[in-house]
């Protein structure tokens, strides 16, 4: 039986539950300091206990923060277990001695650097709306970028694009303060690629975003091609926005996301043609060789390389087109982190750009 779009849909998150998930982390206050005596920390005796099996978001209850000009009357801050290890993290504090350290200890530290360790040096802590956790601490030159407006501007470019329609969400949606990597898929935007060996082996366009709550990575706009046979994605940074400046304002990012969808998805389509093309180009006899250059080329470390070359022993027909998509596969697997996900993807990406420039005598790929 052949896979089609629609029996392959529910495999995807929707749109809602992926907004769902990144409410989860908004909406963020922002609560402006500078070092000096108008901050003061108070941690009590077993404030770390069980802190190594905390999330990010958790709150540790015998962790506060008090800022303002009279101190004594300054409300108190919950910090969670993020918020404190960046506060611990400023003063040059390793994190595994922090979680096992006794409180008076880090209080200690804390206080030293933050009133008279550090002097003249900004922050900003991101707090929650009721203003009762911190949740993470910047610099004080950082706006967070709305997760959720940034993907309401991207739908809207979608819908210029393809008009109003269907977006669905891939699984390998990964978010928590630090990093957000989602990517929109349009289902209606199908092409069917021939000659890959798979009857009806169709893909859709779509469009990855990249973000960091805290600022702690570029936001960027890339292009994404979705293979619905096997649910493979591939990270087209050939059809991409370069990384937004956060030296604009709030306002300027989220126009600036409009903007760029319609750029992003109109590289897609050759894009979508190179990796067609990529059903063209045997390695037959040259599978061990092709391989190695392509590691070598993305960097991909061992444990990664095992992976590709298990995929590649059961496929059937070596082609370029097989190659990508052994790489991309294993970017599917659960125990995947962020960053190995998008190095594949990524790679998946890029390799139809570069199959064609094989050379003609020792069929090595240019790097």
């Amino acid at each position: 039986m052949s896979i089609t779009v629609e029996s392959m849909k529910d495999k995807l998150k929707t749109l809602e539950e992926a907004q769902e998930f990144l409410a989860i982390t908004e909406p963020l206050n922002t609560f402006p300091f500078s070092t000096g005596d108008g901050i003061r920390f108070h941690l009590e005796p077993g404030w770390n206990h069980g802190i190594d099996a905390m999330g990010p978001m958790d709150v540790i209850e015998k962790a506060q923060v008090r800022v303002g000009e009279d101190l004594t009357t300054a409300p108190d801050f919950f910090l969670t277990k993020d918020a404190l290890l960046e506060f611990t993290s400023q003063c040059g504090l390793p994190k595994p001695y922090v979680s096992k350290t006794p409180a008076n200890f880090i209080e200690d530290q804390l206080n030293y650097w933050f009133r008279l360790g550090m002097p003249g040096k900004d922050y900003k802590m991101l707090v929650t709306p009721n203003n009762e956790r911190v949740v993470a601490l910047t610099k004080a030159t950082i706006t967070p970028f709305s997760n959720l407006r940034l993907v309401d501007e991207m739908l809207g470019g979608i819908a210029k694009v393809y008009g109003e329609g269907e977006v669905l969400v891939d699984y390998k949606f990964q978010h928590d303060l630090r990093n957000t990597h989602l990517r929109l898929i349009v289902p209606e935007s199908v092409r069917t690629l021939k000659h890959t060996g798979t009857d009806d082996d169709e893909w859709s366009m779509g469009i990855q975003l990249k973000n960091s709550l805290i600022g702690a990575k570029p936001t960027e706009l890339n292009g994404y091609l979705f293979r619905w046979t096997c649910t493979n994605g591939a990270i087209d940074t050939h059809a991409a926005t370069g990384a937004f400046s956060r030296r604009g304002s709030d306002n300027d990012v989220y126009e600036w996301a409009r903007q760029a969808v319609d750029q992003v998805l109109g590289g897609l389509e050759g894009s979508l043609g190179q990796v067609q093309a990529l059903a063209h180009i045997p390695i037959e006899g040259q599978a061990k060789q092709s391989l190695a250059d392509v590691f070598q080329l993305y960097k991909v470390p061992g444990n990664l390389r095992d992976k590709v070359m298990e995929i590649m022993v059961e496929t059937q027909e070596l082609t370029m087109y097989a190659v990508m998509q052994a790489i991309t596969a294993v970017a599917n697997e659960v125990d995947m982190s962020f960053g190995q996900i998008e190095m594949m993807m990524r790679a998946g990406g890029d390799l139809p750009h570069r199959a064609d420039s094989r050379c003609d005598t020792c069929h090595r790929i240019n790097a």
